[in-house]
């Protein structure tokens, strides 16, 4: 066997055995390690959701001890055992007919009901119930009862079907209810908090409950019971933390016998009462040990569990915490799979680098052995690797290198002989071909710069060098056409700019022209302004003297406005007052109340003494009876009292209000003539200012007429001017026509083809330069001329319009409506 072979096979069974070894060992540590993990896991859960629930278990007993100490429990106990005394026989049919079934909210809703509004029951319902409702929902108790020693339920707060019955001969007397009277009323425990366990209870939303109750007591004794059932809820929600248990895990509450009492929420049905899970165990477990094992069974599943007990007013309920194996052993399949695709990788990594070191050794002596065989057929070629080692393999590289360095020496003596024979006959040839291509492309460029200056020399500025030169001439060429671009550009805008000049003149000579015959127009609108102005001094002067007398009449409205303000004011006051006494009542009607709720108070303790006095005290009950019945009929009357003056004391309010506001509009009123009567004096002391200021337009108006004069003479020396401004501009344009350029009607042809092509644009500006010549002295105005009106003659039109000029200025100014403005 060849020794390429040989190394690799030995190396691969040596890793295989060691790394097989390796991973049995670590899959057998890690397998152990994980178990007890897991079970230590399961035991820390167990063991914290039992410290959660006894905690959560005392502090509602806290609750309700602290509830059973309340002065208002016992009082409202009396009330209503008073009250549940006077209503006769059928007492369960009627309050339950009352609060159940005339309730006009919901089941689950029925505690927002306040009272039914039939007796004095439900006065005292009204009065105790929203106290005992705010008190449940902020502990989260499920309900809240009052029993009395008689057994009979005499108040709830959820008003379900258990309310109003009897806990002696009822149909509850055996069921948790029952079971914590009998704890305390019968057993005679005023001191003891009495539990009744999760059982099966029809009146509860999920089928079961479990109660907990503690006596009220007095100097006499017990007096009766106050009773809630458990907030299930809150347990559940401390079960239904799954953290450290995973997809399937779970922590559920069991009673003694291993039957979950709060339901789970991995299986879609109920299973409160009805699951049980490991109830073995549940039997063996004892104290505060936390046990731990597997069992099947529940939710189908083979599963780990950890279970801890809570002893809980002897209800000895478990904890436990459970998860599937399957889950809990996920990690050990993931751990053997990771264990064995790491040996699969060192084993391929092992083989493979067996192999490479097997071949770093054979390879080598192969290259050496096939680089002579090639030398020896003549080869010279060949590479040969190693010869850079410091072992055997390298010497015997640098060996045949030897050999190969020497047939290559010979090989190039031999070609360096042939190469000198033909190389200075190609190098005579090339110098040749060489000058007569560059003679050649001289010649060439000398041409074509020539053919370009022949047609600058005619005018045409279209001519451009396209043809490169050679390299060393052709920085001649790209001269040429940069000068002649330039030059092109330039003219352009020469011939662009005349265009423009000959375009604004034209423009200019017209405005000129215009301005002329307006300026004689605006001289003869001066004329007919300087006569309308007379008529509006008179109409100022008529003006202001119906401003003096309207102010007259403005002072005589001012003095009535002030004594209506002062009736007002007087007013404002008497109502004032009258809210003031209606104050007073309101708080006089407020004691009364009070006397009425104090003289009720006095005559429930008169009933329950009464009663305490049996048979002698009847006669007596009934007077107290009748005085809270009427101490509660003049609680009434004096809140409708109260709220008649209540409503009294709003209407004189909204009077009082409407009052004030009736002198406030007065009052704004007598501001607005104080201010009317301002503006008429600033009205008539601006028209006898106005009756000036048009004397001094007058004179202005005669000024202007003598600036309208020059600016006349002004336009006709313009209008000379702009005429000498076109004819340069001609002249200029034919100078340039003779070009022709690049964009401007030119194709490059030629001089000639350019001063025709520019004829056109010569004769367009001679044709306007002419025009303008004509166009040199103003027309003179014929019929159709219209005089054009000035910003002077429409100042005064306005001001006659808004005071009324007389019928001689209407008429001057009608008969200018169709002038043109300037």
């Amino acid at each position: 066997m060849l020794i390429s072979r040989k190394l690799p096979l030995a190396a691969a069974v040596m890793t295989i055995v060691s790394i097989g070894v390796a991973s049995v060992a670590s899959l057998q540590i890690a397998s152990g390690a994980l178990s007890a993990k897991t079970d230590e896991i399961l035991v820390a859960i167990a063991d914290g959701r039992r410290n959660q629930v006894q905690t959560y278990l005392a502090s509602v007993e806290q609750d309700l001890l602290a509830t059973s100490q309340n002065n208002l429990l016992r009082i409202a106990l009396e009330g209503f055992k008073f009250d549940w005394g006077f209503l006769g026989d059928g007492v369960t049919e009627k309050l339950q007919k009352r609060y159940i079934t005339d309730n006009p909210h919901p089941a689950g809703e029925r505690q927002k009901l306040d009272t039914a509004a039939v007796s004095s029951y439900d006065q005292t319902h009204e009065w105790y119930h929203p106290q005992f409702r705010d008190m449940v929902e902020s502990r989260g108790w499920e309900d809240l009862y009052i029993v009395d020693t008689n057994g009979n339920i005499i108040y709830s707060v959820n008003k379900n079907a258990d309310f109003a019955t009897n806990l002696k001969s009822g149909p509850l007397k055996d069921a948790g209810p029952g079971k914590v009277f009998a704890g305390i009323v019968e057993a005679n425990q005023p001191d003891k908090t009495v539990f009744a366990d999760y059982a099966p209870y029809a009146a509860a939303e999920s089928g079961s409950a479990a109660f907990m109750g503690h006596a009220l007591k007095s100097d006499a004794g017990i007096v009766g019971v106050v009773m809630i059932r458990m907030p299930t809820g809150k347990v559940a929600e401390i079960m239904a933390n799954t953290t450290g248990l995973g997809e399937t895990g779970e922590t559920v509450l069991l009673n003694a016998a291993g039957v979950m009492v709060i339901d789970s929420a991995k299986t879609p049905e109920s299973d409160v009462l009805v699951a049980e899970v490991a109830p073995a165990m549940v039997a063996d477990i004892n104290g505060t040990e936390v046990i731990s094992g597997t069992f099947d069974g529940y939710r189908d599943i083979h599963a780990d569990i950890a279970l801890a007990q809570i002893d809980f007013e002897g209800a000895n309920w478990v904890v436990a915490a459970v998860q599937d194996s399957a889950e809990s052993g996920a990690a050990m399949v993931t751990m053997r799979n990771t264990i064995l695709a790491l040996s699969l990788a060192l084993l391929i990594a092992a083989l493979a680098l067996s192999v490479w070191f097997s071949r770093t050794l054979t390879r080598p002596i192969d290259q050496i052995v096939g680089a002579m065989r090639r030398l020896a057929e003549g080869d010279t070629s060949i590479e040969i690797s190693g010869e850079h080692r410091n072992d055997e393999i390298g010497e015997m590289a640098r060996s045949v290198a030897v050999f190969r360095d020497a047939a290559v020496e010979k090989v190039s003596l031999e070609a360096q002989a042939d190469e000198s024979r033909v190389l200075s006959e190609r190098e005579r040839h090339e110098r040749e071909q060489a000058k007569a291509e560059e003679s050649q492309q001289m010649q060439q460029a000398v041409d074509a710069l020539a053919g370009g200056l022949q047609r600058l020399s005619e005018g045409d500025l279209s001519v451009r060098l396209q043809t490169p030169f050679m390299q060393s001439l052709d920085r001649l060429r790209l001269d040429f056409n940069a000068s002649v671009e330039k030059l092109n550009s330039t003219l352009s805008e020469v011939s662009d700019n005349i265009l423009e000049i000959n375009g604004d003149t034209g423009e200019l000579r017209a405005a000129a022209d215009d301005l002329s015959r307006r300026t004689e127009q605006q001289a003869a609108s001066l004329e007919q302004t300087s006569a309308a102005l007379d008529e509006i001094t008179a109409t100022v002067k008529s003006s202001s003297a119906r401003a003096d007398e309207a102010t007259d009449k403005v002072s005589q409205a001012k003095q009535s406005t002030d004594q209506s303000s002062k009736v007002v004011a007087d007013a404002v006051d008497a109502m004032g007052r009258i809210e003031v006494a209606s104050g007073e009542i309101s708080k006089i009607i407020s004691v009364i109340d009070e006397i009425a709720f104090q003289t009720n108070l006095l005559a429930l303790n008169a009933g329950v003494e009464a009663a305490r006095a049996g048979e002698a005290g009847k006669g007596f009950a009934v007077v107290a009876q009748e005085v809270r019945e009427l101490a509660q009929r003049s609680a009434t009357a004096a809140k409708d009292i109260k709220n008649l003056i209540s409503k009294s004391g709003e209407e004189v309010t909204t009077g009082v209000a409407l009052v004030r506001q009736t002198g406030e509009a007065l009052a704004l009123i007598a501001q607005h003539v104080s201010d009317i009567n301002e503006q008429i004096n600033s009205i008539a002391t601006a028209a006898r200012e106005q009756s000036t200021g048009l004397t001094e337009i007058n004179s202005a108006v005669n000024q202007m007429d003598q600036v309208t004069q020059q600016n006349a003479a002004m336009v006709e020396q313009t209008t000379a001017v702009t005429h000498r401004l076109s004819n340069g501009a001609a002249a200029l344009d034919g100078l340039v026509g003779q070009f022709r350029l690049t964009g401007a009607g030119g194709t490059g042809a030629g001089a000639t083809g350019g001063v025709a092509a520019a004829a056109p644009a010569r004769q367009a500006s001679q044709k306007l330069s002419a025009g303008n010549l004509a166009a040199q002295k103003p027309s003179a105005a014929d019929a159709g001329s219209r005089p054009v009106a000035s910003p002077a003659r429409n100042m005064v039109n306005s001001v006659a319009r808004a005071f009324g000029a007389g019928s001689t200025a209407k008429a001057t100014a009608a008969s200018q409506d169709d002038w043109e403005e300037f």
